[in-house]
């Protein structure tokens, strides 16, 4: 559940300790879709990755082509005992869980049971401004509503079991931080009160419709509400934190109910591939609903926002991605989904204090996503310089003059020996006096590098630059 900070999308480092990534991870599954020479690649990236800062496992899955086309685990769901992550190994989703409950919403619309431009006042008038927001509103983060849960650990009564509508009782009453609809701010309250008005729509708990409307026709059979997560729970990870530089301990555990709505779904990767799998071919929603899903507000401030409904949506280098973070207690996980290219990465891990889930994802991206057109002539071009070929029909006049012979060798002899990058992804792109500034993150022979590219006009570069990054 927690911060936005680590729901936007960010490239970010990497995670487990090498002598924790020494286990095989099981066989891939259904894996017809990628060659075995991209297999043995995610596998080695992974857990190459893993080693750099210690985080205990990663389950992974890819969806190509709309299926899933691979899936495996690596290193230890559980420190001690021993127990090695598998595909059968849930994690917590905690934000993440936010997409699901928003399409639980949209289903709701859906069936002719509610709209989202109903106001919160239809199911729970005594609210703050009740009558003012909406169920959209609440879904998009436009709602004003303040955050009950901005803690990254569970801090005073958050020990202790709760319910909806003592959260509520509490924090639904307080000032609205801004008039619906202005601004966003991201609010685990929001998913509270969103959670709240389904059960009351569908007349049952929220994870019951979520299992017999989503889970069970979706064929997700190993996904489980958080709150109903025992000792005895077979194939759950254990979730990990540090302080500091401190050796890594099983993270705090929070009272049950205080992710409901905002977190609370618990599952594996190769189950949240088949919401994946669902998104990508519109079996869940019907199309007016699937479109409302990712359609991200123009703000009344007058910022277009980057949040749809459960889900962040970004639009760069000609590619879209819809996706969201989570950061649970001991755990991080990040979806990421790309609808052009009909593909999905799944990455889940289990500890908090380290950030290799993004990594790892950066790298899947490239290993396995097909890159746009864009993204596919920079890697091009990065491999001519390493190779000491630049493509000079690319260069203008003047990058040819100054890309001379003398800088070729030398991008060649610094560059070359890092071998192919492992991730290359786009950081940033803007424009300005005629010329497109392109930014690019990529990471080779164990080395984060800054790739800039300035584009005139007629699609000619008129600078190529790659400096190292500060990691």
């Amino acid at each position: 559940m927690r911060k936005s900070a680590y729901l936007r999308q960010t490239a970010v480092l990497c995670g487990v300790a090498a002598a924790l990534t020494g286990a095989s991870p099981l066989p891939p599954e259904r894996s017809e879709k990628l060659n075995p020479a991209t297999s043995e690649q995610i596998a080695t990236t992974v857990r190459r990755t893993l080693a750099e800062d210690g985080t205990p496992s990663a389950s992974i899955a890819i969806v190509l082509d709309g299926k899933l086309a691979y899936a495996a685990a690596f290193g230890d769901a559980i420190l001690s005992p021993h127990a090695p992550a598998t595909t059968q190994t849930r994690y917590q989703l905690a934000s993440l869980s936010k997409s699901i409950t928003a399409a639980a919403l949209l289903l709701l619309e859906q069936d002719g049971k509610l709209s989202l431009d109903d106001h919160v006042a239809r199911w729970l008038p005594d609210l703050t401004q009740a009558d003012r927001v909406t169920v959209r509103e609440l879904l998009e983060h436009t709602a004003g509503y303040p955050d009950h849960y901005p803690q990254t650990y569970p801090a005073g009564p958050r020990t202790r079991p709760t319910t909806p509508d003592t959260i509520l009782a509490e924090w639904a009453h307080h000032p609205l931080l801004f008039t619906p609809g202005k601004d966003f701010h991201y609010s685990n309250l929001n998913y509270v009160i969103a959670g709240r008005i389904a059960e009351k729509v569908a007349g049952e708990p929220l994870f019951a419709y979520l299992r017999k409307r989503m889970f069970g026709p979706l064929g997700m059979a190993s996904t489980m509400d958080l709150d109903e997560i025992t000792p005895a729970s077979p194939d759950v990870a254990t979730g990990y934190a540090r302080h500091a530089l401190a050796p890594r301990q099983a993270a705090p555990a929070e009272g049950r109910g205080w992710s409901f709505g905002a977190g609370q779904v618990v599952t594996t990767a190769t189950d949240l591939a088949r919401w994946d799998e669902a998104f990508l071919a519109g079996t869940l929603l019907m199309p007016a609903q699937a479109r409302e899903e990712v359609s991200a507000p123009q703000l009344a401030s007058g910022q277009q926002s980057e949040y749809a409904l459960g889900l962040y949506v970004s639009q760069t280098g000609g590619r879209t991605i819809y996706s969201h973070v989570g950061q649970g207690l001991g755990f991080l996980a990040v979806n990421r989904i790309y609808p052009s290219e009909r593909a999905a990465v799944v990455v889940l891990t289990n500890d908090s204090s380290a950030l290799a889930f993004a990594h790892i994802a950066d790298r899947i991206e490239y290993l396995a996503v097909p890159p746009p057109p864009q993204d596919a002539d920079a890697r091009r071009l990065f491999a001519s310089v390493q190779s000491g070929q630049p493509d000079r029909t690319r260069f203008t006049t003047d990058l040819n003059a100054y890309f001379d012979e003398q800088v070729a060798r030398q991008y060649r002899s610094s560059l070359g020996p890092l071998g192919p990058p492992v991730s290359f992804k786009l950081r940033s792109q803007n424009q300005a006096d005629g010329i497109t500034t392109v930014t690019y993150d990529v990471v080779a022979g164990g080395h984060g590098l800054r790739l800039v590219e300035q584009v005139v006009a007629d699609g000619k570069l008129e600078s190529f630059q790659v400096q190292e990054a500060l990691r």
